[in-house]
């Protein structure tokens, strides 16, 4: 078994919403998270930023967007 990588951390020169950050925070401590590959915590890292923008800058136009990552990353929730 490959020995675990560090997780990244959000980028510090940004103002993030303390929203976005318990978000990211919450993927970063789940064990789900603790073999994931760069191109995933690309993916998230890119996520952060659309989350951001919904939770921090209240662009509600990008709604769709972060429902359709979120359920991408399996994260929505079925009637």
């Amino acid at each position: 078994m490959a020995a675990k990588k560090e997780k990244p951390t959000l980028p510090e020169d940004t103002d993030w919403p303390k929203e976005t950050v318990e978000w990211f925070e919450a993927w970063r401590s789940n064990r789900c998270s603790d073999h994931w590959d760069d191109r995933q915590w690309q993916y998230v890292m890119d996520t952060a930023i659309v989350h951001a923008l919904v939770y921090g800058s209240n662009d509600f136009g990008a709604l769709a967007e972060l429902h359709k990552r979120l359920a991408f990353m399996g994260l929505t929730f079925e009637d």
